[in-house]
């Protein structure tokens, strides 16, 4: 079968990261990844995150899955915010509609509160917009929101602190979380979507219980280096952005099971092992870069969930 590439789907990473390129030159503020961080005096820094939930929304409309909506936009920015180290505080949503189906948008909502309850956010505000006749489907719906967290003091994480000998300690994924549903619609059939909506379109997986306990606690903290949330692009975008330039990851080979839906979009998509790992998360969807001497702890805590999936060493 003829192979389907992510930008044959419509989805052009690197016309987004020259934009961002673009963005910090004339803003004269350097690109940063993941997250943005604002000291704001006193020795105060915030953290913001802009994120939606992509094409996998129209799937989501079509099976009335509304609230996995909420929960994924809350989701996407809850991981990218912890990745900085920070401690959700405030959620904004944006939600648009043709005509406002106010049951979708309780569903919507709903999803968010839920999520956000998980890792004790709060949703306090934002935006819901009409737009008749801008949305080719009279369901069709958009939504995005905006977190802002708090780094508290003794957090220190970022690609500076990475060095040789860090190991790459993987979290499961609970599917493809909200990434890569441009190359999904393209290459599976709605029906087949459907038969398998259950693990294809399951919540994204929030990260903060697993991991933000370890950066608060005051020795196990500093162990821990960068984070990394795998998102578009996959292992080949987002884990640079996580490791400074003289370093680089190196993966060790089959160190985790690839779960089974990944092996069935292997194969709708005719793409390459390495090529997959460049859109989706192949089931790990959460990367620490940790000293070797925090291993046992890390993994006694997080259980079957996590495995050593690699290391850092120079390039």
């Amino acid at each position: 079968m003829p192979k389907i590439s992510y930008s044959s789907s419509g989805v052009h990473l690197g016309a987004a990261y020259d934009i961002l390129k673009t963005v910090a030159k004339t803003s004269g503020e350097p690109v940063q990844y993941f997250a943005s961080v604002v000291e704001t005096g006193g020795g105060r820094r915030l953290a913001f995150s802009a994120d939606g939930v992509g094409t996998k929304i129209e799937l989501l409309a079509k099976l009335k899955l509304d609230w996995i909506s909420g929960w994924d936009c809350v989701a996407m920015n809850a991981n990218d915010l912890l990745c900085v180290g920070a401690k959700p505080l405030w959620f904004l949503d944006y939600y648009a509609q043709g005509k406002l189906d106010k049951k979708v948008f309780g569903e919507v909502i709903r999803g968010m509160n839920k999520a956000l309850g998980e890792i004790g956010g709060k949703l306090i505000g934002g935006e819901t917009a009409e737009l008749p006749g801008f949305f080719a489907s009279p369901g069709a719906y958009d939504v995005g929101g905006f977190l802002v967290g708090e780094i508290a003091p003794g957090i220190r994480l970022g690609p500076e602190r990475v060095k040789p000998g860090d190991l790459l300690i993987g979290i499961s994924s609970s599917g493809p979380h909200s990434n890569g549903f441009s190359l999904i619609r393209k290459a599976v059939s709605f029906a087949e979507i459907k038969k398998r909506a259950k693990t294809m379109l399951a919540p994204t997986r929030l990260y903060h219980a697993d991991v933000y306990p370890f950066l608060a606690d005051p020795q196990l903290g500093q162990a821990i280096h960068s984070l990394a949330h795998i998102t578009g692009g996959g292992f080949k975008e987002k884990m640079p952005r996580a490791i400074n330039q003289d370093c680089r990851a190196v993966f060790y080979p089959e160190s985790w099971n690839v779960p089974p839906i990944f092996g069935y979009l292997k194969k709708k998509t005719g793409l390459k092992d390495q090529e997959l790992l460049g859109v989706f998360n192949m089931g790990i969807g959460f990367v620490l870069i940790a000293d070797p001497t925090a291993r046992q702890k890390i993994l006694s805590r997080l259980g079957s969930e996590a495995r050593v999936i690699g290391e850092i060493k120079l390039r």
